[in-house]
């Protein structure tokens, strides 16, 4: 487990719960009862590595969430995190998978020490089958709601078109808006109002590619 990353008699338990509820919302879309769905659960997972606890994280959601897909008959799955913070775990556990393409925005935190040393920095791009499928979009504190915008707009948006997923699993991590304890953005917190349709709009094009 890294340091500075606490287990108590409990966290299993709710570890487990968080898993299995984004489990089953994948599972309903797998089987065809929506298009979309959204598993809000805590503790969070998109730092837990494949062989260790990270950042309050013990268990992969979006890792097990893509790999179900991937073990169901998708072909290619897109993982998009907005989390303020790198999501390292994610990424590791895909690094050197070329049918899954991570892409992370989040403030420009560096390495967090010898059991945390993805970086989260540009030149981190995968390896092996992997090269090129893992896109880092570090940004700097005070980037604002313009410098995420065209973030999103020139960097993910056409990442993922010319990635063309099957599937398109997004982390949620909220602390990257102006009211939170992390807000080194500034950024609006209603511009989660305009993210989600950007996603949608890319969701299409992919549908009517396909």
């Amino acid at each position: 487990m890294c340091a500075g990353t606490f287990l108590n008699t409990r966290s299993w338990d709710s570890a487990l719960l968080a898993a299995g509820t984004t489990l089953s919302a994948m599972k309903h879309i797998l089987e065809g009862l929506c298009k979309t769905a959204y598993a809000l659960v805590r503790p969070p997972g998109h730092h837990a590595q494949p062989f260790q606890a990270d950042g309050y994280c013990f268990l992969n959601n979006t890792g097990l969430a893509v790999q179900f897909s991937l073990d169901s008959g998708f072909e290619k799955v897109a993982v998009i995190d907005i989390d303020v913070h790198y999501g390292n775990g994610t990424a590791e556990g895909f690094y050197r998978s070329d049918r899954v393409l991570t892409i992370s925005l989040h403030m420009n935190h560096g390495s967090w020490g010898p059991s945390h040393p993805q970086s989260g920095a540009v030149d981190e791009i995968g390896e092996g089958e992997g090269f090129g499928y893992n896109l880092n979009v570090p940004l700097p504190n005070g980037t604002g709601d313009r410098g995420y915008e065209y973030a999103m707009t020139e960097l993910v948006v056409p990442a993922v078109q010319k990635f063309e997923p099957d599937m398109m699993v997004l982390v949620v991590g909220q602390d990257s808006s102006a009211v939170s304890f992390f807000a080194y953005y500034l950024i609006n917190i209603f511009i989660w109002e305009h993210v989600p349709d950007r996603l949608i709009e890319l969701r299409t094009i992919l549908q009517l590619r396909n």
